[in-house]
C-alpha cells in the first residue's frame, strides 16, 4: 500500500504522520522545535529526524512514495550545507520530502483550494497570500519586538499591563483576578467575587486610597487583600524574569474573562481583531472572494477572538468562504498525496488527511 509523509515543523513542536493514499493514518510523531532559523540546523533537523522516525515505526520504508514537509524557517535550505543535512533525515526514504512553506501547509489544512489568504495568531501574528498552493506577500510576522499585532504575546502582554494598572489604581477587574492568579499563584485573590462568595466580604473594609492612586494592604491571612504596590511590584518581577514570548500564556485568560463579560478584557479583544483583521488587509485584494484559512492557537480555540475577528473579516469579505485550519501534518501529507492523486481526487479525500 502506497504511503505519503507529511511533517508540520514549527517553532514549538515538530508533528509527523503517514498516511495512506486514501487518507488512513498509519503513524504519528511529535518532537520539539522544527524551525532551524530558531533552533539550529541541528537540534531542528534532529527534533525532525524523531518525529518522522515516530511516525515511520514499522511501516515498510519503500512503500512511502512523496512528503511534504512544511518548515519554518524554510528559506535557510537554500544554503547547500543545511539541504544536505535535511535530506539527511531521509536517507532510508527513496523519496526526499519536499519542503514547503509553513503558511502554505497551514492553509492545506484549512481548505483544498489552491488560492486564498491565511491568518495566523498563535504566539505570533502574520497573514499570507496563498497563490496556486505557494507563499505570495507576507504581513506582519515580524516578532514580539516590532510586531506579531493580536498575537498570543500581544494578548498576554495586554493583559499583564491591565493588571498592573489595575492593581495600582485600586479597581482590579476579573482580567486582573485572573492574571495575578496565574502568575502568582500563592497570592490572596484580588478582586470580589460573586455575592456571597466569603472572599466578597474581605473588600468591604479595603483602607483609603493613597496619594498614588493605590489602596495597600498587608496580605497577612486568608481573605487578606493587597492590591497595589506589592502585587505589581511581585507581577512585574515576575514577567521581567521569564522569557518575554512566556506572556502567551496569558492569552486564553483574555478570552475567558472577555466571555464573562469584564470591560478590559472585552476591549483587549476588539483590539486584537482589529489588528488582525488590518494585517489579512495588507495581503487580500477588497473584491477577492477565495477562501480565508484560521490558523494558530488564537484563532483555532474557537472564543472571543476568533469570533470578533470572523465577524470583521465577513464584513469585508462577504463572500469568501472562512475557514478554521486542522491537522498541520495532514495537510503536509496531503499535500504530497495531490502530487500522486491529482486535484480532483485529492480534493475529494482533504477532509481524511486533515480531519
Amino acid at each position: 500500500m502506497a504511503m505519503v509523509l507529511g511533517v508540520d515543523a514549527g517553532g514549538t513542536s515538530t508533528r509527523a504522520a503517514v498516511l495512506s493514499l486514501e487518507g488512513e493514518v498509519v503513524g504519528r510523531g511529535l518532537a520539539g522545535c522544527g524551525n532551524p532559523m530558531a533552533a539550529g540546523a541541528r537540534v531542528a533537523f534532529g527534533n525532525l529526524r524523531t518525529a518522522v522516525e515516530q511516525a515511520l515505526g514499522a511501516v515498510d520504508r519503500s512503500s512511502v512514495k512523496g512528503g511534504v514537509v512544511g518548515l519554518a524557517g524554510s528559506g535557510l535550505l537554500r544554503e547547500p550545507s543545511a539541504m544536505a543535512a535535511f535530506a539527511a533525515v531521509f536517507s532510508d526514504l527513496p523519496v526526499v520530502p519536499r519542503a514547503a512553506g509553513d503558511v502554505v501547509v497551514t492553509f492545506a489544512a484549512g481548505t483544498p483550494a489552491a488560492d486564498g489568504t491565511v491568518l495566523v495568531s498563535g504566539t505570533g501574528a502574520i497573514a499570507a497570500k496563498i497563490i496556486d498552493r505557494a507563499q505570495g506577500r507576507l504581513a506582519d510576522g515580524y516578532g514580539w519586538l516590532l510586531g506579531d499585532e493580536g498575537s498570543g504575546f500581544w494578548l498576554g502582554r495586554a493583559a499583564a499591563r491591565v493588571a498592573v494598572r489595575e492593581l495600582d489604581a485600586g479597581t482590579p477587574g476579573l482580567l486582573t483576578r485572573l492574571v495575578t492568579e496565574h502568575l502568582l499563584p500563592s497570592s490572596p485573590s484580588v478582586v470580589p467575587r460573586p455575592p456571597g462568595d466569603p472572599a466578597t466580604a474581605a473588600l468591604s473594609d479595603l483602607p483609603p486610597a493613597d496619594s498614588a492612586g493605590a489602596a495597600h494592604r498587608d496580605a497577612t491571612g486568608p481573605g487578606r487583600v493587597d492590591l497595589g504596590g506589592e502585587l505589581v511590584d511581585r507581577i512585574a518581577a515576575t514577567v521581567q524574569s521569564r522569557p518575554p514570548l512566556a506572556l502567551a500564556e496569558l492569552a486564553p485568560l483574555v478570552s475567558r474573562a472577555a466571555a464573562d463579560g469584564d470591560p478590559a478584557a472585552l476591549s483587549i479583544v476588539e483590539a486584537a481583531a482589529a489588528k488582525l483583521a488590518r494585517t489579512a488587509s495588507e495581503v487580500r485584494e477588497p473584491l477577492d472572494r477565495s477562501p480565508i484559512v484560521l490558523a494558530g492557537s488564537v484563532l483555532t480555540s474557537g472564543g472571543p477572538v476568533q469570533q470578533a475577528v470572523r465577524e470583521l473579516l465577513g464584513r469585508r469579505w462577504a463572500a469568501a468562504p472562512i475557514t478554521v485550519a486542522k491537522d498541520g501534518a495532514g495537510a503536509a501529507a496531503w499535500l504530497a498525496a495531490l502530487d500522486l492523486l491529482g486535484p480532483a481526487r485529492a480534493a475529494a479525500l482533504h477532509s481524511r488527511f486533515v480531519g
